[in-house]
């Protein structure tokens, strides 16, 4: 899914808030860092999605027939691949 800039931005204000609002919540930096990296992770994250897309469409792509976007067949191929990419960008946190 693409975002525009400002949807983005919008986002982290909404998150940030959000945090602000929980008692368990404490920063050890000042809002607008915190908000920064809010976008930061946002963005990362996008644009590993659209690295996983390309690369799930380039293999669907790549069969030795041609599967028409939006068949079954490449549905169930899209989310198989999809998978399978996600599982390798995956991190895992401790």
């Amino acid at each position: 899914m693409k975002l525009s800039r400002e949807r983005i931005l919008h986002l982290s204000h909404l998150i940030l808030d959000y945090l602000n609002k929980e008692d368990k919540v404490e920063f050890f930096a000042a809002p607008q860092e915190v908000r920064q990296e809010i976008v930061r992770l946002i963005t990362d994250d996008l644009r590993t999605d659209e690295a996983i897309d390309a690369a799930v469409r380039r293999k669907i792509e790549s069969q030795k027939r041609i599967i028409a976007e939006g068949s079954d067949e490449w549905e169930v191929l899209y989310r198989k691949y999809y998978e399978e990419e996600a599982a390798r960008h995956r991190r895992v946190l401790p």
